[in-house]
């Protein structure tokens, strides 16, 4: 346990203190959607495994010694891939229960909730009128997929290295449900500067910081269920980067409501969350109880 709070110590103050500088000295005046603050972003994904890196070579340890790199493919990374698509559909659903939500094709909720306008909504407005809906909702799954198991999952991996990997080394012998709220929790404070500067809830940003927290304990109690149940931290890489990917799409099937109640991120996401792992929950206890058992020396691997 204690590895396990220096390292979220250390890794949030030097994610912080890196971005703030490069945040004062570069990105201040530069817009929050510019190509500085997306490549500023995407680095910041990689802070979580330099750290972890650094803790492992100053306690000369090697960084396979987690046993979690593993990429021997199994059912669970299919099943780990199939997940956001339920979540996404499950709070497109919810999402249009929510006040002053409804279900609507159109970019009004991407507009609406980017806080875009002029030239740029415009364009948006542009290219939704002039692609079949069905299209646009096929691409945009198809392309999540396959982004969210290369690319974005590279990237993603920059943050399972610490989170999933690191941390979950670190908490062996912590029951499950315990070792989730610490990692999730630390995953979403982590969070803080991104989501004070608009990201992920740009009408809430103050608020978001908590949002980010419990989104990220959900979240990271499905990657950890897949990441013990596999022995890899892959699936969960996977799933993160299809998350990214494709968690936008509710804001063009569901118009109104708010950052903090429609989308995956918001209150609709929580909802959907909650169901998948109370299903997976139900699985596990039927079965393998691996859940319960696999931080204390149970077998990870299927």
């Amino acid at each position: 346990m204690k590895k396990a709070v220096i390292y979220s110590f250390c890794v949030c103050l030097f994610s912080w203190v890196v971005f703030g500088l490069v945040w004062l000295t570069v990105l201040k005046d530069q817009p929050s959607d510019g190509v500085g603050m997306q490549v500023s972003m995407s680095l910041y994904m990689f802070f979580p495994m330099i750290v972890a890196l650094v803790s492992q070579w100053s306690r000369k340890e090697k960084p396979s010694g987690t046993g979690l790199l593993s990429f021997k493919v199994s059912w669970g990374w299919l099943i780990a891939v199939a997940i956001p698509y339920a979540v996404l559909l499950l709070s497109v659903l919810i999402s249009a229960l929510m006040p002053g939500a409804q279900l609507h094709y159109g970019p009004e909720g991407i507009i609406a909730m980017s806080g875009l306008e002029g030239e740029t909504a415009d364009q948006i407005v542009a290219q939704f009128s002039s692609i079949p809906p069905a299209a646009v909702i096929t691409g945009t799954l198809i392309s999540g997929l396959i982004a969210g198991c290369t690319v974005n999952a590279v990237a993603a991996f920059g943050e399972e290295y610490g989170w999933r990997n690191y941390m979950v080394d670190s908490l062996r012998g912590v029951r499950f449900w315990k070792a989730a709220l610490l990692i999730g929790f630390v995953w979403g404070i982590w969070h803080a500067p991104l989501i004070l500067l608009g990201h992920n809830y740009p009408q809430h940003p103050v608020a978001g910081v908590g949002m980010m927290c419990v989104f990220c304990i959900l979240q990271g109690t499905l990657e950890l269920w897949f990441v013990l149940k596999t022995g890899s931290v892959i699936p969960a890489a996977m799933m993160h980067g299809i998350v990214n990917a494709i968690s936008g799409a509710v804001l063009f099937l569901v118009h109104g409501g708010s950052d903090l109640t429609v989308g995956v991120p918001g209150l609709s996401g929580f909802i959907a969350m909650s169901i998948v792992i109370a299903i997976i929950w139900f699985y596990d206890q039927k079965h393998d109880r691996i859940m319960s058992s696999a931080l204390m020396g149970g077998d990870c691997a299927d």
